[in-house]
């Protein structure tokens, strides 16, 4: 009996505007804590505005961020295993 592998097997899914799983909670939270931040009132309406910018321009970057064709998570991934590899923390005894 001869069977035929799916093609698409090792991608991943797309949820929303073509963001998988993981992107579309990095853009959920950051919504989220940015209108979080929006709502309280601990300091006046601009600054609590462009907080609240910040938050959603840094969620949308993370969400649809690529630089060279990598997401932004595994590029972060990456930096910090290569410093975790690369060099050693050591407390001194005095």
């Amino acid at each position: 009996m001869a069977a035929r592998v799916p093609l698409d097997v090792d991608l991943e899914d797309k949820l929303l505007y073509g963001l998988t799983p993981t992107r579309l909670v990095y853009l959920v939270i950051a919504l989220l804590s940015a209108f979080a931040i929006w709502s309280a009132h601990w300091s006046i309406t601009p600054v609590r505005g462009a907080a609240a910018a910040a938050l959603s321009v840094v969620g949308a970057v993370a969400a649809w961020g690529r630089w060279r064709g990598r997401p932004l998570d595994r590029w972060l991934t990456d930096l910090s295993l290569f410093v975790l590899a690369t060099y050693r923390v050591r407390w001194r005894r005095r």
